[in-house]
């Protein structure tokens, strides 16, 4: 299931064989050498006005969206990290 609003993610590799659906905040808690690497074979899809938070000093420049279809992020929503889409953003 790619539905990872409200989530609390850790340092690590996440793939996903489905859209990654971010429908509420979302949060990357880790330390600021910890790297995020989300990996999906469909779109990633944000929904307006959410967030992608970083804490406990995890950083954005090492959080990695690898999104093979396209990436859609919603108005006033605040994304967090690199984009790699074979797509459109």
């Amino acid at each position: 299931d790619g539905n990872i609003g409200g989530m609390n993610l850790m340092h690590s590799v996440y793939t996903f064989g489905t859209d990654i659906n971010i429908n509420s905040d979302m949060t990357f808690s880790g330390g600021a050498d910890n790297v995020f690497i989300l990996q999906t074979t469909g779109a990633l899809m944000q929904a307006a006005s959410t967030n992608v938070i970083s804490s406990g000093g995890a950083q954005a420049k090492t959080i990695f969206w690898q999104v093979k279809g396209t990436v859609w992020v919603g108005s006033s929503a605040v994304m967090q990290g690199i984009l790699l889409a074979k797509n459109n953003v």
